[in-house]
């Protein structure tokens, strides 16, 4: 039987033994640790015996996952946060656009997006010495099927964080990983074209292999895929595609409205929510990437909202009650007072622990309206935007006008950015959105000059592509490095 929401999400985490590899795939890679054989190792050639041992291996794959890195990432680099008033330099660095191959903001999410792959490729493995028939078979598809899926969205967080140009079918992407590689393998980048080939195969393996009765949104269902389809969808070009799936999804889980929004965010309802991680006693503190006690004014806050994001939110709008805590003291528009506390993670079972919602059908109303923007779709793209800010305001809300695909898209990256802050998605919208309207991270200047940091980045920096990690480097002698680094 599949395990539900918390109770055995992390049980066994560490159960499938990691071998160090070429890459960094989070392993080793210290000749000394390779060499020891501690008591109770399981190996890969006794760890899969029966559908237990691959829903516990399935398990250590959804533990591995530390979205967290994705998150921090993406609220400092860009335009959402400030210097807070506990600050003791956390994030000067990242926030000045210091990116080298030597630092931990170009090494967590490679490390760790290889090391959810790796663990899955293993348990993969298993999957396919064993046989069953009848439930018991389709029980190990629905493993099968959620291991695809998480092999494939870490391939694509890898592609977009890494790849210099998504449109160029040729040019160098990331190293799909399908197979536990040896120690002594070096390979070189794939091109967009591969890996892009490859996650639409995982996902469309793990489409047919997916229990269609499966709903508990802590684990991958048919919905998650389809979501992850509009995503990859969308990146590539595919905007017919990347449209269908995300109006299908939007269709079955409504946006929420602003009393059912607010309570997601305090993790009491699903609302809207596609798909979560699950983060329960003991699990990573999502909301200590902002804090280092509690999230409120005495909690010692080391990053804030910034005065950019705060300034573009209505009072009117519920999305300001969830991203900015009531605690929050304001002195007046871009004041150097300004204490604007981060609150899109409140606690839930402990303080500073929340679930975190991956997935939500506000996402895919946006896929939708980018998606017709971009096939000439206007007056469509502008209603959808509409039906959004009608959900968060809780009455109807004006309906834009796009004359044309430039203010569309600049309308949708702002709504993007007040919609999924802090859930680690605006550098990758930047990125993409901002290469076709010109716009890089731009910030307020009150902002900026609390980290004494520049304002902007200008879309045409080779930052806006992370660097291969210099651990990376160090193993792999083929690789290919990125341009600028």
């Amino acid at each position: 039987m599949l395990t539900s929401k918390k109770k055995e999400m992390k049980l066994n985490k560490f159960k499938i033994f990691i071998i160090g590899t070429g890459l960094l795939l989070g392993t080793a890679s210290c000749n000394d640790a390779r060499e020891i054989t501690q008591d109770g190792i399981i190996s890969d050639q006794n760890v899969w015996e029966s559908l237990e041992d691959l829903q516990l291996g399935l398990n250590g794959v959804y533990g591995q996952w530390n979205y967290e890195s994705q998150i921090n990432f993406n609220a400092i680099i860009t335009d959402n946060v400030k210097r807070g008033i506990a600050n003791n330099g956390q994030g000067q660095s990242l926030y000045n656009f210091n990116l080298i191959p030597g630092t931990s903001q170009s090494t967590s999410i490679y490390s760790n997006s290889y090391a959810v792959i790796n663990y899955a490729n293993r348990v993969l493995s298993g999957v396919e010495n064993l046989e069953f028939e009848g439930e018991n078979q389709a029980t190990e598809d629905h493993i099968e099927a959620q291991l695809l899926t998480l092999r494939a969205m870490s391939h694509f967080t890898l592609f977009q964080y890494y790849t210099e140009d998504y449109s160029d079918a040729n040019s160098l992407a990331i190293t799909i990983m399908d197979y536990v590689p040896e120690i002594t393998e070096t390979p070189e980048r794939n091109t967009v074209e591969e890996v892009l080939e490859f996650i639409k195969a995982d996902l469309n393996r793990a489409a047919e292999l997916i229990s269609p009765e499966a709903s508990d949104y802590f684990y991958i269902n048919a919905n998650t895929i389809k979501a992850v389809q509009a995503r990859v969808a969308l990146v590539e070009g595919d905007y017919t595609t990347a449209m269908n799936f995300a109006e299908e999804l939007v269709a079955e889980y409504p946006l929420s409205n602003p009393d059912t929004y607010a309570a997601m965010f305090r993790d009491e309802v699903q609302g809207e929510a596609i798909f979560s991680l699950a983060r329960g006693q003991g699990d990573s503190q999502v909301a200590s990437l902002f804090y280092f006690n509690t999230v409120e004014i005495d909690g010692d806050p080391f990053l804030e909202v910034s005065n950019g994001l705060y300034n573009a939110l209505d009072d009117n709008d519920i999305r300001k009650d969830v991203i900015v805590g009531s605690e929050s003291e304001f002195q007046g528009e871009n004041s150097t007072d300004n204490i604007l506390l981060i609150y899109k993670y409140p606690g839930s079972v402990q303080p500073l622990v929340n679930d975190i919602k991956l997935i939500r059908s506000s996402e895919m109303k946006l896929i939708a309206a980018e998606s017709k923007a971009r096939t000439n779709d206007l007056a469509g793209a502008a209603q959808a935007i509409k039906e959004l800010r009608d959900a968060r305001f809780g009455s109807s809300q004006p309906l834009p006008t796009y004359n044309n695909l430039n203010q569309a898209l600049t309308d949708i990256l702002q709504e993007r950015r007040l919609e999924l802050a802090f859930e680690g998605q605006r550098f990758l919208d930047i990125k993409r959105i901002g290469a076709d309207i010109n716009t890089g991270i731009n910030r307020n200047e009150a902002d900026c000059a609390s980290f004494s940091a520049p304002c902007g980045l200008p879309r045409s920096s080779y930052r806006f592509t992370l660097p291969i990690p210099q651990l990376e480097l160090n193993a792999n002698p083929n690789i290919t490095q990125n341009t600028g680094y």
